[in-house]
């Protein structure tokens, strides 16, 4: 019996999380933001150099502690070069993201299609703005609820009512998401610079399990600056600052990475980079990233600097990130529109 009291005072706290989670709703984040562009503004769609940019994130965080949680991002990107349309381009893109917590297996998917438009102000300054539209699906496992109308004076018996009622345990919204960005480009020293703002949920999604009831899901600030300078013929160094802000909820985290390119001939290109981030108040992330030709690789992970990391043992999770982008051979005109691309 001591243990059984035991074992819901532990699970107690997870409980408490879960509905927490339920209550006030946090979009997910990466802590390699960068390499998730679309979750941080529709208007970064199509941004690269490249033509078809493909996107896999996966994130692991908070094993060690009852209530984990996994999320998954996947995507593509391509730009639509019209060579009548001087100076300016069209881009697309589709997104999936999933997320799981807890013994509930509290769920979200979604998948939004982006599109932007990029506009070529002079020779190094560029401005882009996006939109995404989309569907979500919320949900949960109503049969691994455990509370204490369960416990029978001796034990757990699964047997007894949670005294819940749920009208739905999986709810559909719809969703809408916009944003701008601003790139300045010098090829010649390989310098890029992007600063952005993005409102994510729009429209402010019902996401309620009850029918008569609202669960509004809260919007989402997004600003971010990210900057990138080549040193030298073979170094590289960035910096990354991004803040999120959504209900009671926030994130600031800023970083800095540096890279060596090992091999910049043409079809053999290879370059190596070391990063670290700082979740203020949460988390140190380091990271190293490959690129390879049309790939590049990303592992980071999570150390907990918060008093949660009683819990966690300061185990955060490892989180990973893989990049392919195509690129084709231009004619001269179509170079000319946008040579960012």
């Amino acid at each position: 019996m001591l243990k059984t009291l035991h074992s819901l005072k532990l699970l107690a706290p997870a409980l408490l999380l879960a509905l927490s989670i339920q209550l006030q709703a946090q979009d997910i984040h990466y802590s390699q933001f960068g390499r998730s562009p679309m979750n941080i503004n529709p208007a970064l769609t199509g941004l690269f150099k490249g033509d078809l940019r493909f996107i896999g994130n996966y994130r692991s965080q908070w094993n060690k502690v009852p209530v984990n949680y996994m999320t998954f991002s996947g995507g593509v990107d391509q730009k639509f070069i019209n060579t009548n349309l001087k100076n300016s381009l069209f881009s697309a893109g589709i997104y999936f993201n999933h997320d799981e917590a807890g013994d509930l297996e509290l769920s979200n998917t979604n998948v939004t299609l982006s599109g932007s438009f990029t506009r070529r102000l002079s020779t190094k300054h560029y401005l882009t703005a996006g939109i995404q539209v989309g569907g979500a699906q919320r949900g949960f496992n109503a049969g691994n609820l455990r509370v204490d109308n369960q416990y029978d004076g001796d034990g757990f018996n699964s047997g007894l009512s949670t005294g819940e009622i749920f009208d739905n345990s999986s709810v559909f919204y719809a969703d809408l998401s916009g944003g701008v960005n601003y790139r300045f480009q010098n090829f010649k020293n390989r310098t890029k610079i992007d600063i952005g703002t993005a409102l994510y949920h729009v429209n402010r999604p019902n996401r309620s399990f009850y029918a008569n009831s609202e669960n509004r899901l809260a919007q989402r600030w997004s600003v971010y600056g990210t900057a990138s300078m080549g040193i030298g013929e073979i170094f590289d160094i960035g910096l990354q600052v991004i803040g999120q802000f959504q209900g009671p909820h926030e994130e600031i985290l800023v970083g800095g990475t540096g890279k060596i390119h090992l091999n910049q001939e043409r079809d053999k290109e290879l370059a190596f980079g070391l990063g670290l981030s700082y979740r203020l108040g949460d988390a140190w992330a380091p990271s190293v990233v490959l690129d390879y030709r049309m790939w590049s690789f990303g592992f980071s992970y999570d150390i907990n600097s918060s008093p949660f990391n009683v819990a966690s043992y300061r185990r955060g999770g490892p989180e990973l990130s893989a990049v392919y982008i195509f690129s084709k051979v231009r004619a001269p005109k179509e170079f000319e529109i946008c040579p960012l691309f």
